[in-house]
C-alpha cells in the first residue's frame, strides 16, 4: 500500500463531515430555496435518501475488494486499459476539478466577506501550503488535523441557538406550496455534495475495520444532512424564502444578525472559522485523493513526490478555471457541472464497475 497509516471509524466519520459540510451550509441553502422556497428542507430529506443510495452502492462494491482503492478496482473490473480511463477520468475531473472548486469558493468568500483588500492568490497559496503538509503526513495526520474542526463546529450549533430569537415559523408556510417539481429539482445540488460520499472509496482500505464502512457512511450522510436541514431552516425562519435566495451565503448572513443586549455580537467569525478549518480539511482530502490517485495510476510507491506539483496544479486550477464572480461560478457548478458529475462520478460508473464486477464475478463477497 502507498498510504501505511490506519484510522478508526470516528477518525473516518468527522473527515467526511468536514469533507462536506462546511462548503454545503455555506451555499446549498441559497440554491435549494431558490427551487423549493420554503419547502426546501424536505429536498434535503429526498437528497439524503439518494445519498444513502450510493453511499451503500459506493461501499458495497469497496468491500468486494479489500485493501483496493477505487482506481484500482476500477482496473480490476473492466481491464488495464478502460481502468485506466475511469482513473485518469477521476483524477482530473473529480478530485481534481472539485478541490480546485473548493479552493476557490473558500478564496472568494474570504475575499468578498472577510477580508475584501487582500489579493485572492495570498489565500489560495495559505490554503495549499497547509493542505500539502497534511496530505505529505499521511491520512492520519489529516484525520488529526481534522479534530480542530469538531470544537469550532460546536460552536456554530450554539450560534444556531442563539438565533432562535429572531425566527418565525409562519415563514415555512404552506407547507408544500411550491408543488413537488421544484422540490425535487432542489434535491440536485444537495445530493451532488452528498454523493461526493464517493471519494470515501479512496480511503475504506486504510480503515482499521473496514467492515465498519457502511455505518461510517451512513452516520457521516445523517449527521450531514440534518446540519444542512438547521441551517436551511435557520436562515428562513430568520429571512424568509424570497430573501434567502437572494443571498449567496445566506447562513454566514443569519449568524451576522445574532445578538444578545447588545453585548453578545458578531458571532460571523464563529462560522469563517468553521468555513476556514472545514476549507482546509475538503481541499486536503480531495487532494490527498488526486495524489494517491495519480502515483496509482502511474504505478509509483511512494505518493510524497507528487505532493509539491499536485499542489502548485491545485492553485493554478483554481486560478484560471473561473472567473472572478462567485455567483457565475456557483451558477456553472450547479447548473452544468452539479448534474454531470451526479450522474458520472457518484453514480453511472460506480454502478457501472459493480454490475460488470457481478456479470464477471470479480471480487470476493460484500461484507459489513
Amino acid at each position: 500500500m502507498l498510504e501505511q497509516g490506519k484510522i478508526d471509524s470516528k477518525q473516518a466519520v468527522m473527515l467526511m463531515l468536514s469533507m462536506v459540510l462546511p462548503t454545503a451550509i455555506l451555499t446549498v441553502p441559497a440554491i435549494v430555496v431558490g427551487f423549493a422556497r420554503q419547502d426546501a428542507w424536505l429536498s434535503i430529506i429526498i437528497a439524503t435518501v439518494a445519498g444513502l443510495l450510493i453511499a451503500r452502492l459506493v461501499v458495497s462494491l469497496s468491500l468486494r475488494f479489500p485493501g483496493k482503492t477505487l482506481l484500482e478496482y476500477a482496473e480490476e473490473i473492466l481491464g488495464t486499459v478502460p481502468g485506466k480511463i475511469v482513473g485518469l477520468l477521476y483524477i482530473w475531473l473529480f478530485f481534481l476539478y472539485v478541490g480546485a472548486g473548493v479552493l476557490r469558493e473558500f478564496c472568494v468568500f474570504m475575499v468578498t466577506a472577510v477580508m475584501p483588500e487582500t489579493p485572492i492568490i495570498v489565500f489560495c497559496i495559505l490554503i495549499v501550503a497547509v493542505a500539502a503538509y497534511a496530505v505529505r503526513n499521511g491520512l492520519e495526520v489529516l484525520c488529526r488535523f481534522n479534530q480542530l474542526f469538531i470544537p469550532v463546529a460546536g460552536l456554530l450549533a450554539i450560534v444556531f441557538a442563539l438565533s432562535a430569537k429572531d425566527m418565525k415559523i409562519a415563514r415555512l408556510l404552506p407547507v408544500f406550496d411550491a408543488g413537488l417539481i421544484p422540490i425535487i429539482k432542489g434535491t440536485v445540488t444537495p445530493a451532488v455534495w452528498l454523493g461526493q460520499i464517493v471519494t470515501f472509496a479512496m480511503i475504506i482500505p486504510y480503515l482499521n475495520r473496514p467492515g465498519d464502512a457502511h455505518r461510517v457512511a451512513t452516520l457521516s450522510l445523517l449527521l450531514i444532512s440534518f446540519f444542512l436541514i438547521v441551517s436551511i431552516l435557520e436562515a428562513l425562519l430568520i429571512f424568509g424564502p424570497y430573501v434567502t435566495a437572494a443571498w449567496v451565503f445566506p447562513t454566514f448572513n443569519a449568524v451576522r444578525v445574532v445578538s444578545i443586549a447588545n453585548f453578545l455580537e458578531r458571532l460571523e467569525s464563529v462560522i469563517v472559522a468553521v468555513w476556514v478549518l472545514g476549507a482546509f480539511v475538503k481541499v486536503g482530502v480531495f487532494y490527498y485523493a488526486a495524489v494517491l490517485g495519480i502515483a496509482q495510476w502511474i504505478g509509483l510507491r511512494d505518493y510524497r513526490p507528487l505532493v509539491a506539483p499536485v499542489g502548485v496544479l491545485l492553485a493554478v486550477l483554481s486560478i484560471l478555471l473561473w472567473g472572478e464572480n462567485i455567483v457565475d461560478m456557483l451558477h456553472f457548478l450547479t447548473e452544468v457541472y452539479a448534474p454531470f458529475s451526479l450522474l458520472v462520478f457518484e453514480v453511472g460508473i460506480p454502478l457501472l464497475l459493480l454490475i460488470v464486477a457481478l456479470a464477471r464475478g470479480k471480487g470476493g463477497k460484500s461484507v459489513g
